[in-house]
């Protein structure tokens, strides 16, 4: 089998034919789903860190309510004596 010019031209476009539709039909809904997957994980990050700060602002009210029913438990125990 000759190579020439023609061939060579020929092998080419069917590989570059080849090589767009694997692009089109394999890379592309692939990076498609990278994006959504990454803009889904940004989100959850946002909602974790969120949540954390709730957290934390929960934390320090039951701190005071801890302290405040301390101190009502004091009072009461003070009125019991009377």
């Amino acid at each position: 089998m000759e190579v020439n010019l023609n061939s060579t031209v020929q092998i080419i476009a069917v590989i570059g034919f080849a090589a767009g539709v694997v692009k089109l039909l394999i890379v592309k809904p692939l990076q498609t789903a990278i994006n959504a997957l990454h803009e889904a994980i940004n989100e959850m990050k946002n909602m974790l860190f969120r949540l954390e700060q709730d957290q934390k602002n929960i934390d320090k009210r039951l701190v005071v309510v801890e302290e405040s029913t301390k101190s009502a438990h004091k009072r009461l125990d003070g009125m019991e004596g009377i």
